[in-house]
């Protein structure tokens, strides 16, 4: 049986990647960059793994990155594996 994940907008997840401090939100790339993290990961409850990535990261990840957005990319495709070597 599939296990259900939450809904979450890409409204939702936008208004969060713009709080995450350094990040750099630009409207244009983050409605596209959010619509395919929610395509592709839509076995995951996103934006609370994008909590974990920013509060892993005390509240700085750019400050520990050179591309936030990879590396939450990078951050959610670990999670996916892990959850499917289980």
């Amino acid at each position: 049986m599939a296990e259900e994940t939450p809904n979450v907008s890409i409204d939702d997840l936008m208004a969060y990647l713009k709080r995450i401090p350094g990040y750099g939100f630009e409207p244009k790339i983050d409605a596209d960059f959010a619509e395919e993290l929610l395509e592709d990961f839509a076995a995951l409850d996103v934006l609370e793994e994008v909590k974990s990535f920013r509060w892993y990261h005390d509240n700085r990840p750019a400050k520990h990155v050179k591309s936030v957005r990879l590396a939450l990319r990078r951050w959610l495709a670990r999670t996916l594996t892990r959850r499917l070597e289980f």
